[in-house]
């Protein structure tokens, strides 16, 4: 008779656990990158009264069996941050926590794995969570833009990115075919020697700029010289370099004219060797001479000066880059994620994060897209995957068995009342 008293207790123990998860997901319903529970329970301690074991036991009540955690996919807010990501598909970030205040010198390797991916970069340019945890990356090669080594903080510096020198330049025009022909290129009257010119800034090597002038001077029908100078350059001083353009009757160069050439440019950092072509080889159409008026219908150059980070973008598959005021565009970092063989074995940790168990396993880290695990999406947050319908029919579901155990008790307590009675 007694036996009952405890089966309506462990029923109102394990619905009010119930009633706390089903609580907790309520109140995270609104918490980015949460993973609702679900509580599972079993029944216990049976009695046989009499007879075959199998056909008369009595149940002694039920006991929370586990706490799961539903790791379904969560829907996706969209934001204007571009540190602001989420993962679509499994895996979670690797985040790691600082015992001290320098990243560089603290090489304490306490990770934990988060969904939560609002992130920021800090005062020092690592990239971390709202707690200040270190999101995990590997470094790309700028030269391979393939990963290297092992993952670790990423860090993106404020340094202006490096400069690069030119070394060639394309030039692609229109010489009139009907130009006068002049005398002697002479570096003292420019504008008397020369019928056209084209300008263009290159760089040396620490990255400052310089003008390069390119003269143009018709010999004869079909035939004109060229002469490059630097724009810093004293008339006195020879060119940087000078050829020959041949056309043919029909205005296309001939075969072999305007091939890249070298010219030598002095600038205080030293004496820089640049190609200048004309025939379209390094970029562009071939120069031409048709019966209109001379013009630079095209012009590159492969150099640039150093760039200012203005701001960073990350791609589907993690790789965080930089956009700098040169136009350039570098690879910096690709994020790490990270999945268990049995995710369900991971703690929960507080502030979005779990940790690794001896149930879970260890980690496989690989960057977003690789080996099963999801990619990211930029401008992003994972939304709870709590659905609120769901846990009020749970809500609802736990409330009844909480209050029906409560009356097997208070039934249970009624018919004691009426043994009791017996005596009298």
């Amino acid at each position: 008779m007694l036996s009952s008293f405890f089966s309506g207790i462990s029923g109102l123990m394990a619905n009010s656990y119930g009633i706390n998860v089903v609580g907790n997901n309520i109140a995270n319903v609104n918490t980015i990158g949460y993973k609702g529970a679900r509580a599972t329970f079993q029944d216990v301690l049976y009695q046989s009264v009499f007879g075959t074991a199998g056909t008369s036991q009595i149940g002694r009540g039920t006991a929370l069996s586990s706490v799961d955690t539903i790791f379904a996919q969560g829907s996706f807010e969209s934001t204007s941050e571009p540190t602001d990501l989420a993962i679509g598909g499994k895996g979670f970030f690797v985040v790691r926590q600082l015992n001290g205040d320098d990243p560089a010198t603290d090489q304490t390797n306490l990770l934990y794995y988060t969904r939560a991916g609002q992130f920021r970069f800090d005062e020092q340019g690592y990239l971390v969570n709202p707690a200040g945890f270190l999101v995990q990356g590997w470094p790309i090669d700028r030269v391979t833009h393939e990963r290297v080594g092992v993952y670790g903080d990423i860090l993106v510096s404020p340094q202006p990115s490096e400069p690069r020198e030119t070394s060639f330049i394309a030039m692609a025009l229109n010489l009139q075919a009907n130009a006068s022909i002049l005398p002697a290129f002479d570096p003292s009257d420019l504008a008397g020697t020369s019928n056209y010119s084209s300008s263009v800034t290159v760089y040396d090597s620490i990255g400052q700029s310089h003008v390069v002038s390119v003269y143009f001077r018709k010999v004869s029908d079909g035939t004109w010289e060229w002469h490059a100078r630097d724009a810093d350059s004293l008339s006195t001083e020879p060119d940087a370099g000078s050829g020959t353009l041949n056309f043919t009757t029909t205005g296309v160069l001939d075969a072999g004219s305007g091939a890249p050439a070298n010219i030598t440019l002095t600038f205080p950092t030293g004496t820089q060797t640049v190609q200048l072509g004309f025939d379209g080889s390094l970029g562009g159409n071939p120069t031409t001479q048709y019966p209109m008026a001379s013009a630079t219908n095209f012009q590159t150059q492969d150099g640039y000066p150093p760039g200012v980070l203005l701001n960073v973008t990350v791609s589907p598959e993690g790789v965080i880059s930089g956009h700098y005021s040169n136009g350039q565009i570098l690879d910096l970092y690709q994020l790490t994620l990270a999945n268990f063989n049995n995710p369900w074995g991971l703690t929960r940790e507080g502030g979005n994060l779990f940790s690794e168990t001896l149930e879970s396993g260890v980690p496989y880290t690989n960057p977003p897209g690789v080996n099963g695990l999801g990619k990211i999406n930029p401008n992003s947050l994972e939304q709870s995957n709590v659905d609120l319908a769901t846990e009020f029919v749970k809500m609802i579901v736990s409330q009844r068995g909480f209050q029906a155990n409560s009356r097997v008790i208070t039934t249970t307590d009624e018919i004691l009342a009426e043994l009791m009675n017996i005596k009298r």
